[in-house]
């Protein structure tokens, strides 16, 4: 089925500070990738272009496992007042003349490019925001209308994007995606990620 949509800008975002891993968790290696790279990868085979990465912590450091020649990499000197912060600054990179905007973090290693193209394909003109549902809740990744970009531009404080798709569910089209629901905050997270191998 042909898409009706012009074209997807997805936005990475990878801004913390990893305090609770104690190192830049973008860098931890998993399945032979760093979580960045994955994240990335993930969304640019996915056919999204570009893919805007939002770097804020140790950024310098993260910037150069990125090697993706669709990427464009953006650091937000706010990211410490919280994720709405990063999102903002994605959204505001955002050219107007695409119709879909990919919201994902580099943080959910089991979303793939299959994860993604599974949103995307649900988008289309009657579909203007499609997200993910796992334990119970409603978050990223998740695709957005253009039209909705002020909008998630103007949130402050740590919610991002999860918060405002919850206020609107009458609006929001869910797709049950279990492995958003697995990611990376501390050390023994990843030992439960080795454990839980739903695409891989």
């Amino acid at each position: 089925m042909a898409r009706l949509f012009r074209s997807v800008t997805a936005i990475v975002l990878a801004a913390g500070g990893s305090t609770r891993f104690g190192s830049p968790k973008q860098l931890h290696l998993y399945n032979g990738q760093s979580l960045i790279e994955r994240a990335v990868n993930a969304a640019a085979d996915a056919g999204a272009d570009p893919v805007i990465v939002v770097l804020g912590a140790e950024a310098d450091a993260i910037r150069h496992a990125i090697n993706d020649s669709q990427t464009r990499i953006i650091v937000n000197a706010n990211w410490s007042e919280g994720l709405a912060s990063s999102l903002a600054t994605g959204m505001n990179a955002v050219d107007a003349a695409c119709d879909a905007i990919l919201v994902t973090l580099a943080d959910q290693p089991l979303v793939d490019a299959n994860t993604l193209r599974r949103l995307i394909a649900v988008f289309d003109a009657q579909h203007r925001i499609v997200a993910s549902g796992y334990n119970g809740t409603v978050g990223v990744p998740a695709i957005f209308g253009v039209e909705f970009r002020h909008a998630l531009s103007q949130l402050n404080g740590d919610a991002g994007a999860g918060h405002w798709l919850r206020e609107r569910l009458g609006d929001v089209t869910v797709v049950r995606l279990d492995e958003g629901g697995i990611d990376v905050d501390t050390p023994s997270d990843t030992v439960r990620l080795e454990e839980t191998m739903i695409h891989e």
